[in-house]
Formats: C-alpha cells, structure tokens, sequence
C-alpha cells in the first residue's frame, strides 16, 4: 500500500482503496471520495502494491481499479484478490475498449468478486457514487450498466490537490 487517506473522516464507513496507475487520478479520485465522506481511503499505483494492502491486514470493502497499469494490472490483480481469499466490493474506472472492460468484469465475476460497475475515464463525482451506492444494496449487480457520465467542463483531474 502506497498511502493511507484518513483526513477528517468518520473511520469505518466506507474504506475504498483506489488503484491507479496515474497520479493525477488517482488524487482527483481520493478528493472525490473524500469530499463525499467516504474513508477511510487508501491508494496504490498498480496491483502488486494494492494486493499488498491486503495482505497487510488493511479492511478494504471497494476496490476503484484502473485496468491498464504497470508491474500488476487490474485483471491479474483481481485473479491475486481473489485466490488469496479477499472479497472487496469492485469498481472497474478505465479509458479501455468495452472488449477489455467486459473481460475485466467477466475475470472479477468469475472469481467471486462483486462487480459494482464500470466508470469510464475521466471520472464524474455523480457517477462515481451512484456505483459506490451499489455496494450497501441488496440488489444483484451482475446488470448492471456502465454509468455514463455527463461531458465535463474542465478536466477536474488537472487541479491540484
């Protein structure tokens, strides 16, 4: 695990771990979250160091994934989740084809992790919750849609943190 995120957050609602190989959006997706209440948040920038939160022990119930990532990418990394007997919740945010987004999904479901839903890149905080709200229902996620997410201003991923 790369960081911890902890801020003023109220412990315990909602841990989310972001995995991310682009440090630009990995931030505006931890701001995201953090503006929102959600936390306590962790992030790592691919799938070695995020498995390696889990390993550690850290209680992480949503996984916000990017695919395409160095080292470890996002479809290994669920396969590592899962055989090492972790369940988190999984959010898959990717600029990739839906080819790849499918199979990512299918890789995850396959395994026995819950998929949440598909976020494409560049990331909206509306469609962000709507997926994470995903998480404390009861409803089965396998029809899911992808959220599609209103053209955006700015790109709210070049401000600073």
């Amino acid at each position: 695990m790369d960081r911890r995120i902890d801020g003023d957050l109220e412990h315990g609602s909602l841990s989310v771990l972001v995995v991310d190989d682009d440090d630009l959006q990995r931030q505006f997706l931890a701001r995201l979250l953090a503006r929102a209440g959600i936390g306590p948040l962790f992030w790592a920038t691919n799938g070695r160091s995020a498995l390696e939160a889990f390993r550690e022990g850290q209680a992480i119930d949503v996984v916000v994934c990017d695919l395409l990532m160095p080292e470890m990418d996002g479809i290994e990394f669920l396969k590592q989740v899962s055989d090492e007997g972790f369940t988190p919740s999984i959010v898959i945010s990717s600029g990739a084809d839906e080819d790849t987004q499918r199979e990512m999904e299918t890789v995850a479901r396959t395994h026995g992790l819950r998929v949440l839903g598909f976020i494409p890149k560049p990331v909206s905080v509306d469609a962000l919750l709507t997926v994470l709200a995903r998480h404390g229902s009861l409803e089965p996620t396998a029809e899911a849609p992808a959220v599609s997410e209103p053209e955006p201003e700015a790109d709210p991923a070049r401000r600073t943190p």
